[in-house]
């Protein structure tokens, strides 16, 4: 991973990469295969060009001072005009094949990423912008992977080899072309600094639009209830003004970038016109009398003059593409730099608390635990996310965990779901430390139902399949009969083919609750945690779904979060966590 610190000295000057290029060309370097292949390409357009124009200039002298010309020479012009349109046409063919290859892996490995880190991709942003930084912002990189990559070859290679064509030539034009040249790219990089800001804000604007938008999404109805719709339509409206005004700015330096490179190109083009007119006409100041090019050579100068600045306006057009593709990479490279793996500090005190034989008479005592905890604890940025606890929960176990909120019930569920390694303390799985579990095979082992169930667009029996192998169809009418969901499910006008939106539009709370009960059953997972199953939910209803829940997990292993508000009775034990610690109460007498 690349991680963004003060950039040295030498970094500013331009001397070093930066962390932003630097990430960009190790996903190039994934395609240099491709990128070889194009650059070959570029050598062969370049000779093409060179015998072009060294053709054209031939013919049209011959047929100014002969009137006739040679058929063979203007083949030798065509062929090398159709060799260059070929070519052109297999490098864009590349190049974008090399574009679309490292796009597409590049968000395969951000999803994934972000996947990985659960519940701690909140710490980056929220998710309607960290959908932006994957579909939008990785797109944004396409200009610089189809167009700018493959164009920094070219714009090193061509001027290089016209300029080696003309030293022979007139050393003039050759001064020219060195002087002129520079100016070019100083400009084009002085504006495309200024491109580089202006897309980083246009960035911001829109994950801060996509945030809105989502949340306005999401709280509609409620929204509509209290009557402040006029309000978030504002805000909304607000947000998409501050955005139309970022991405004007950024087209706006995009065509200052463009003018200002055709006019000095223009300038430079018309100097060598004039030079060769009047050299032509025996009238230089410093070589009356005397022409310093003969005319083939003066049309060999006048055609490969274009063709020397063409490459460097293209860079300069796609050098915004640039400055684009840095400021997506600089979000990119936040979500890749949000790891959860520790800190060597915390690594020191761990192999510490390891050497210590105290965990292992735990462990001894309870040889029957699928879980064990010794003083596992969770600090972060200096502030207590869960106190130190120690206890077991047996095979087969039902855990009622409570507490009020911020004691760290949710941090619970989140280290044992695997997406947070910075704990401290003790945590095993079956007698083997928790950090040396492989994730996958643990995660097979458990069904997440969280506070507020999640899905996807499509129909209900998508929603539950999602994931899992197909059961065959008495499995699945077994699990939708033990959660209790048969009844509703077949009132619907289209059964399991009743489509769900992402929020369950059409469902009650404790529907979608039956539903998440249903597609636990469905995974074979045979241990559970659950987050506040009954929030939202009235007393009638909490208590329909605690008592689904009782029958659906016998057999399992449960931990499950829940207020004292709605008491589980059928618990085989009670943990109340306070900030204090984890104490066991009597099931007796809550219930």
């Amino acid at each position: 991973m690349f991680k963004r610190e003060k950039a040295p000295k030498k970094a500013r000057q331009g001397r070093v990469k930066t962390p932003e290029l630097m990430f960009l060309n190790e996903w190039a370097g994934r395609q240099s295969k491709r990128y070889r292949l194009v650059q070959l390409l570029g050598v062969v357009f370049t000779v093409a060009m060179i015998m072009q124009a060294w053709s054209l200039a031939n013919v049209f002298s011959d047929m100014v001072i002969h009137g006739a010309f040679s058929v063979s020479i203007l083949f030798i012009a065509l062929t090398a005009l159709l060799i260059r349109a070929l070519v052109s046409f297999g490098r864009e063919r590349l190049s974008a094949s090399a574009s679309r290859s490292i796009r597409y892996s590049l968000r395969e490995k951000l999803v994934s990423h972000l996947t990985k880190l659960g519940p701690a991709r909140l710490r980056i942003e929220e998710d309607a912008a960290l959908s932006t930084r994957v579909y939008e912002q990785v797109d944004a990189l396409d200009d610089y992977y189809s167009r700018y990559k493959p164009q920094l070859f070219m714009v090193s290679l061509i001027p290089c080899v016209i300029l080696l064509a003309m030293l022979p030539v007139s050393w003039v034009a050759f001064a020219i072309f060195m002087v002129t040249a520079p100016l070019v790219i100083f400009f084009m990089i002085l504006v495309g600094h200024k491109a580089a800001q202006a897309n980083r804000r246009q960035f911001n604007v829109l994950a801060m639009l996509s945030n809105q938008f989502m949340d306005l999404n999401q709280g509609l109805a409620e929204l509509k209830r209290l009557g402040r719709t006029g309000q978030a339509k504002e805000r909304l409206s607000d947000s998409a003004s501050a955005y139309q005004k970022t991405t004007m700015g950024v087209l706006r330096l995009a065509f200052l970038s463009t003018a200002t490179l055709e006019l000095f190109a223009s300038i430079a083009i018309a100097m060598i016109a004039l030079y060769l007119g009047l050299g032509l006409l025996e009238q230089l100041p410093w070589s009356k009398g005397v022409s310093p090019v003969s005319l083939t050579q003066a049309f060999f100068i006048l055609l490969l003059a274009p063709e020397f600045y063409l490459p460097l306006r293209q860079l300069g057009n796609d050098y915004h593409a640039k400055q684009k593709a840095e400021a997506a990479a600089t979000a990119l490279l936040e979500i890749f730099n949000t790891s959860l793996s520790r800190s060597e500090e915390q690594a020191k005190e761990d192999a510490q608390t390891v050497s210590k034989p105290s965990h292992l008479s735990v462990v001894k005592t309870h040889p029957a635990s699928l879980l064990t905890f010794y003083k596992l604890s969770w600090q972060e940025a200096g502030r207590s996310r869960l106190a130190p606890i120690s206890n077991h929960i047996r095979t087969g176990e039902r855990i009622w965990l409570s507490g009020e909120s911020g004691v760290g019930k949710s941090s619970l569920l989140h280290l044992l779901l695997g997406f947070e390694e910075g704990y401290q303390g003790e945590c095993f799985v079956e007698d083997k430390e928790f950090s040396s579990v492989d994730l996958a095979q643990w995660r097979a082992r458990l069904a997440w139902l969280p506070q507020t169930p999640e899905w996807v667009n499509g129909s209900i029996r998508q929603n539950l399949l999602l994931g899992i192998d197909t059961p065959t169809d008495e499995a699945l009418q077994a699990a939708l009969t033990k959660s209790q969901c048969d009844v509703f499910i077949e009132a619907l006008p289209d059964g399991l083919e009743t489509k769900l939106t992402e929020l369950g539009a059409g469902l009650s709370g404790g529907q979608m609750q039956r539903l998440s009960i249903a597609r636990a059953l469905l995974s074979k997972a045979d241990v559970w945690l659950l987050d506040e199953p009954c929030s939202g939910l009235d007393e009638e209803t909490a208590t329909a779904v605690l008592d689904t829940l009782n029958l659906a997990s016998k057999g399992k292993t449960l931990l499950v979060v829940s207020h004292d508000t709605h008491p589980i009775a059928w618990a085989d034990r009670h943990w109340t966590l306070t900030h204090g610690g984890l104490h066991e109460q009597r099931i007796q007498a809550i219930a």
